[in-house]
């Protein structure tokens, strides 16, 4: 949980110092000047939920005038909490429920963020070079060696039990352990998917062709993607995509067992498979 104390004192010392959030609010469709207002006004208060400086926040609100939307109005913000992006995106009826769903959800996220950090700063692991633990927070990554294709070698199997999880559960996981994926079987539609960390600061998840997810499941903050893959493929074809690639990762559907797989590069530049037990 989140020391009170420690928040409080934080808090006194902002004050103190007069920090003020860089708020960045743009808009597409037909936003009014107090939806605006409003979204600084409710991201402003944020920063007294963590300890660090929050730098700056990039609001987008959008209204997209669809008839056959639902939620029409559209809320998406970035901020900056001392160098690390903290993300939130959701839809509703109206713009004003909108910016309140928006600070709820990043509200969570940085509660989140501390009590992450706190946890992880009272574990301690020491994994071996280029290994990827999953289910262990990992230390400080090292730099890539750039291996090249044709002395890659898979060095490291690892099998372990797939439990059900929620695609935002998924994602708690990955932040949890520190790791840039993290595959798990998808609650919501009874298959095998990797959500990872995007380069623009966002969270993805990737799913085979043809995932048909509930009307109303939660994907707050997740950027939905397709596999690559329209159908399994043999692990060697796994290699062979990855030798030309060289993508950090790659999820694939097993051909022989018709499960979720993610192939990885390790650290030392050979890779790594990580597939669900039977």
């Amino acid at each position: 949980m989140i020391r009170v104390v420690c928040a409080d004192a934080q808090r006194e010392r902002k004050r103190d110092a007069e920090v003020v959030i860089e708020i960045s609010v743009t808009s597409r469709g037909s936003v009014s000047e107090e939806d605006k207002r409003l979204a600084r006004e409710r991201l402003s208060r944020l920063d007294r939920f963590v300890p660090d400086p929050v730098l700056a926040a990039q609001v987008m609100l959008r209204d997209e005038r669809n008839p056959s939307l639902e939620r029409p109005a559209r809320a998406e913000a970035e901020l900056d909490v001392n160098g690390r992006l903290v993300c939130g995106r959701v839809a509703a009826p109206t713009m004003p429920q909108a910016i309140a769903d928006l600070d709820a959800a990043l509200t969570r996220q940085l509660k989140d963020f501390v009590e992450r950090r706190e946890r992880r700063q009272r574990q301690a692991s020491q994994p071996e070079p280029g290994q990827w633990r999953h289910g262990s927070w990992s230390a400080p990554r090292p730099s890539y060696f750039q291996r090249p294709p044709d002395e890659r070698e898979l060095v490291r199997r690892k099998t372990f039990a797939v439990r059900p999880l929620q695609p935002p559960q998924a994602v708690t996981e990955m932040l949890d352990l520190d790791h840039d994926f993290y595959l798990f079987h998808d609650a919501s539609t009874d298959i095998d998917a990797v959500v990872y960390r995007r380069d623009d600061g966002y969270v993805g998840l990737i799913e085979p062709p043809g995932a048909q997810r509930p009307e109303g499941a939660s994907m707050e903050g997740i950027v939905s993607e397709t596999s690559r893959f329209g159908e399994p493929i043999a692990l060697e074809a796994a290699i062979a995509e990855m030798n030309v690639l060289s993508h950090r990762f790659m999820f694939f559907l097993d051909a022989g067992t018709g499960r979720g797989n993610v192939i990885y590069m390790r650290y030392d530049g050979h890779y790594g498979l990580i597939e669900p037990a039977d």
